[in-house]
């Protein structure tokens, strides 16, 4: 099994603001890790016996496998394959059979899962069941689960779906919804959103602001292997995702950097005297990767933004503002004004575990 596997899970024993310490807590190849858990969460095993979810800081629970997850009234992010996250709010639930990065599969039993794909490694395999489909992830994404009435939905990306010994490619834009026959596709409107949509997009911007300072700290000797991983981040209070090995930009439009791509954003690239450009000669295109690889989200099709001199600077141009509350909207509104990070250590003051985005739609 590759190395890009692994899935690194690096907790922090003592943090120093000054020096920006990260240390190696744990190492993990299993998927089903609780990220952030807001409100009445619950493990249910085979029994039926029911445990609430409630973690402290630094402190991170696991869905195992046959347990059942489900958000009676709050909202809930799940960790599975590398890159990848299962979100889901009031009155949902999911049954995780497998917790193997190679495959990782699991049952939407109630209400409304949502999963951002934003890598997905050639070794990594993600499927879901709902009704009596059997729906295969095959590139990275945005993808909407509901239970009753039954449907699929593909933002960006693209879906094996199987019903029935048949099976039908699902892509962006396209929807399939169950009806006595079967099941019907058709079109959706992208454009509309609800809570759950718009948290999912708070969640992102967070999980990339995190990234920023966690990459450039990210060394073998704090746990970070040269693979697609999760990084715990003490200045944020949760995991964050670093690549393998290039830029990714997530569905919602997030920049995920690594160890090496991440110095463009501190020590952008400046032009040098008769045209010529100085910097990180590897990077490209203001800093960034000139194009995304096919395992991103955003594909082949990636074009480079507008360049970045500062973490202060991802934060704004992701839509987070200074305002007088916790972390605020990230694009898609609500939840308050959020704190703009100047710096990895400015993050520390937000502290604990709660920087998941407030409760707002």
């Amino acid at each position: 099994m590759r190395l890009a596997q692994s899935l690194v899970i690096a907790s922090v024993a003592a943090v120093s603001l000054a020096g920006g310490v990260f240390a190696q807590n744990a190492i993990s190849a299993k998927a089903g890790m609780i990220n952030v858990a807001e409100g009445d969460i619950f493990l249910v095993d085979a029994k039926g016996v029911e445990s609430q979810v409630q973690p402290k800081p630094a402190e991170f629970i696991d869905v195992k496998e046959g347990q059942t997850l489900k958000a009676t009234e709050g909202r809930v992010e799940v960790l599975l394959t590398p890159g990848a996250f299962l979100r889901m709010a009031d009155n949902s639930s999911f049954k995780l059979f497998s917790n193997r990065l190679s495959d990782v599969r699991l049952d939407v039993q109630s209400g409304v899962v949502m999963i951002e794909a934003a890598e997905l490694l050639e070794d990594n395999h993600l499927t879901v069941l709902t009704k009596d489909a059997i729906v295969t992830v095959t590139k990275a994404g945005l993808y909407r689960f509901e239970a009753e009435p039954a449907s699929i939905r593909v933002y960006m990306g693209e879906l094996l779906v199987e019903q029935n010994g048949q099976k039908t490619t699902l892509k962006g834009g396209r929807e399939l919804v169950a009806a006595a026959g079967g099941w019907t596709p058709g079109k959706f409107d992208a454009k509309e959103t609800d809570p759950l949509f718009r948290w999912s997009k708070r969640r992102s911007g967070y999980i990339a602001m995190a990234n920023v300072s966690a990459a450039r700290q990210s060394t073998p000797r704090n746990g970070f292997l040269g693979s697609g991983s999760w990084m715990y981040n003490p200045y944020f209070g949760f995991m964050t995702f670093i690549p393998y090995t290039d830029t990714l930009r997530s569905p919602f439009g997030f920049n995920y950097y690594t160890p090496s791509t991440v110095m463009a954003v501190y020590y952008p690239p400046v032009y040098g005297g008769g045209g010529g450009r100085g910097g990180y000669g590897a990077q490209t295109g203001n800093g960034f990767a000139a194009s995304m690889p096919g395992r991103s989200a955003s594909g082949s099709s990636y074009s480079a933004a507008p360049m970045v001199s500062s973490p202060a600077a991802v934060a704004s141009s992701s839509g987070i503002s200074r305002g007088s509350g916790g972390m605020g909207s990230v694009g898609g509104g609500g939840g308050g004004g959020g704190a703009a990070v100047a710096s990895p250590a400015a993050a520390a003051g937000g502290g604990g575990r709660g920087g998941s985005g407030g409760r707002g739609n």
